[in-house]
């Protein structure tokens, strides 16, 4: 009988659209921030140039964590790593959902920044992983139209959600989406 992680790893087309939903939710977490300017600088009552290093903070811990990363990741299997680092980015998620003011959210939002600026780096390990150099262009087309699809819809859907329902459900239902994706890799 094989193993977990065989079955796990012959099933290409569910693990690429695995891929393609982490990828998704972590660009939709770094542009549902964007369309939130305003609701977080009167909610928190903040200046422009603090909602700024709010908005920054994912990206500079994400730069820190995939120079690390970049070192760290190959020591590792890479399905025990997606799940760790998706886990903590997904508990991030759902934590700035529930931060109570600016300074816990500019914490939470760094920390899960550690969390998600490596999965991008992690999804591409494992789609070289799984597929073959032929094959491979196609797989990373997919990952990459994720990416552009959370791009493009994150702005609009962010601004919707937080305008119809408080500013913290976007946060919530990125966090939902990635339990699901947590629930099905493991």
């Amino acid at each position: 009988m094989p193993s977990h992680e065989v079955i796990w790893m012959e099933n290409r087309k569910t693990i690429l659209l695995l891929l393609a939903l982490v990828n998704f939710t972590n660009i939709m977490d770094v542009m549902i921030m964007m369309p939130l300017s305003d609701l977080f600088i009167e909610k928190f009552l903040i200046t422009p140039g603090e909602f700024s290093l709010l908005l920054s903070s994912y990206g500079m811990a994400a730069f820190f964590s995939s120079l690390c990363g970049v070192f760290l990741l190959d020591k590792f299997d890479r399905r025990k790593a997606l799940i760790f680092i998706y886990s903590g980015f997904v508990v991030g998620t759902f934590l700035c959902g529930l931060a109570p003011n600016y300074m816990s959210l500019l914490v939470i939002r760094f920390t899960t920044g550690l969390f998600g600026g490596i999965n991008g780096a992690l999804a591409l390990s494992i789609i070289s992983d799984v597929y073959k150099f032929k094959e491979r262009g196609q797989a990373i087309g997919a990952l990459m139209a994720a990416f552009s699809a959370a791009a493009a819809i994150g702005v609009p859907a962010g601004f919707y959600l937080a305008t119809e329902f408080g500013w913290r459900v976007p946060f919530f239902i990125i966090a939902g989406i990635g339990v699901f994706c947590l629930l099905y890799t493991s």
